[in-house]
């Protein structure tokens, strides 16, 4: 059972590295990080000090920890390990033991290579028990290709122990056979005892994974709050600035997202048993706050973008110039859900605007729209399509409007003139927005409502101007948000504060 067991850590040790590799081949992070040499990991036994390659002090423990030297600035693993104790003595020939081995039958070269095979086994496990946990060679393994390292302990061998350095038919195996021997039985101790477990934690490779995983994570989070930090404070000139700074700050903060989300599988899977400490994800509210408010200054820009374009239509009416400009007052009034650094471009364009279609010319053959006309001044072809909703209040029998929005983006209802008979027939009107009863007293609160379908007044008027206010909120966005045409805007206003409803 022991070999599978060595066998199983082994697999679990060459799965480790070569995803560890694979990490360190895509992380720049990880490439400056320098690991000591071969001869701060082996000892002789009969030695009081480290071999002559690491004379170098270093006090016992397996706490690797970080450094940096700063005068390269690469970052250099400090293994406080006692080294591996290699304990290999020079076979002494003895007449007499010859002469034991003649009498009971065994021949001498059999009896050697059965010693040196119990011995490469002795030396196996002792390597496999000091790899156990020991985070700072797992690193010497990630770092050094197999070859290698196993070149390494064979030069580190030839060095401390002089016998084997002597040629001859003596050595069992020849010299070469006997290093490769011994040096394979280290490295295969070693792979063994850093694919084993060491409970509560994992083995020292996922140790290590886990803790360059952190590290790859942490550097690649702070990057992207270096980057979203510099563009969070970038004032933006005009709209294409904006379209660009709110691309730039959306893509940084995907590729975040995305790192929260991997983070999130790969620390549950490298942490569960150790109980590593989390990731700090440096704070972004900053960030998200510029880029919450470059959202709604490039849905702005783009209404007012709307508004030009739709007062270059000619002949321009004077009932469609006051409604360009009372949207323009709408996306004023959305400017405080801007952040200050976003309040100059969004005053200069809707002030541009302003300026702009103040300055058309209305059409001279426009007749001042009659309030109590039940004639469509509006033109119902404007509205491309109707939806239909059916209100019930329970003092009266069900009744219909219908919404939709004409070509300057504004709401339009067609509904009976009164609630009850005789109803009138359906008349057709433009639905102000709620902004605009926003300094009216009650009764001038009425006085507009007089000019729409009776069926407004029924569903807005309320005892008081501010109850009025909200009702009529409540109502506008519940038509509003019927028209496919309007949703953004809804959107918008519903950010701006438009609204006076208990929901906003």
């Amino acid at each position: 059972m022991e070999p599978r067991k060595v066998m199983d850590t082994m697999l679990v040790s060459r799965v480790r590295i070569l995803y560890i590799r694979s990490l360190l081949a895509r992380s720049p992070e990880l490439q400056s990080i320098k690991v000591s040499p071969i001869e701060r990991f082996l000892e002789k036994s009969n030695s009081t000090s480290r071999s002559r390659g690491s004379s170098r002090g270093s006090s016992p423990g397996r706490s690797p920890g970080y450094h940096h030297d700063h005068g390269s600035r690469v970052a250099l693993m400090d293994e406080n390990v006692h080294g591996f104790k290699v304990n290999i003595k020079q076979e002494k020939k003895s007449k007499f033991s010859s002469i034991v081995l003649k009498l009971r039958g065994i021949e001498e070269e059999t009896w050697r290579q059965h010693v040196t095979g119990g011995k490469l086994r002795e030396i196996t496990e002792e390597a496999k028990a000091f790899a156990i946990g020991n985070k700072a060679l797992a690193a010497l393994f990630v770092h050094t290709p197999a070859g290698e390292l196993q070149r390494q302990i064979r030069a580190w061998l030839a060095e401390n122990f002089d016998f084997l350095s002597v040629t001859g038919g003596d050595v069992a195996g020849g010299t070469t056979g006997q290093l490769e021997l011994l040096s394979t039985a280290i490295m295969d101790g070693w792979m063994a005892g850093l694919g084993t477990a060491q409970p509560p934690s994992t083995d020292a490779l996922g140790q290590l994974l886990s803790e360059y995983s952190k590290r790859v994570y942490t550097s690649q989070l702070q990057h992207l709050k270096d980057i979203a930090g510099t563009l969070a404070t970038e004032e933006a000139d005009d709209p294409v600035h904006v379209s660009k700074l709110r691309s730039a700050l959306e893509s940084v903060d995907h590729k975040r997202r995305k790192i929260m989300q991997q983070m999130r599988i790969d620390t549950a899977l490298l942490t569960k048993e150790e109980g590593g400490s989390p990731i700090r994800n440096p704070p972004t509210a900053a960030e998200d706050a510029r880029l919450a408010s470059l959202i709604s200054l490039d849905n702005i820009l783009k209404q007012v973008k709307e508004v030009i374009k739709q007062s270059s239509t000619r002949p321009l009416r004077k009932s469609k110039k006051k409604a360009l400009l009372e949207s323009l007052d709408d996306l004023l009034a959305q400017m405080p859900s801007l952040l200050d650094i976003d309040h100059p471009c969004a005053q200069k364009q809707i002030t541009d605007a302003r300026n702009a279609v103040e300055s058309l010319q209305e059409d001279p053959d426009d007749p001042a729209p009659d309030p109590n006309s039940n004639s469509n001044t509006l033109g119902e072809s404007e509205v491309s399509q109707w939806n239909v909703l059916q209100f019930n209040t329970g003092t009266t029998a069900p009744f219909i409007i219908k919404c939709g929005a004409n070509s300057s983006c504004e709401l339009v209802i067609k509904a009976d003139q009164r609630v009850q008979e005789p109803k009138g027939g359906e008349v057709i009107r433009v639905v102000p927005r709620p902004s605009v009863l926003a300094e009216m007293g009650f009764e001038e609160m009425k006085g507009v409502f007089e000019q729409l379908p009776e069926a407004v007044s029924l569903l807005a008027l309320a005892r008081s101007a501010d109850g009025t206010r909200a009702r009529y909120s409540r109502l506008y966005r519940t038509l509003a948000s019927k028209v496919p045409a309007l949703k953004e805007i809804v959107a918008e206003m519903e950010r701006g504060g438009v609204f006076k409803d208990v929901r906003s």
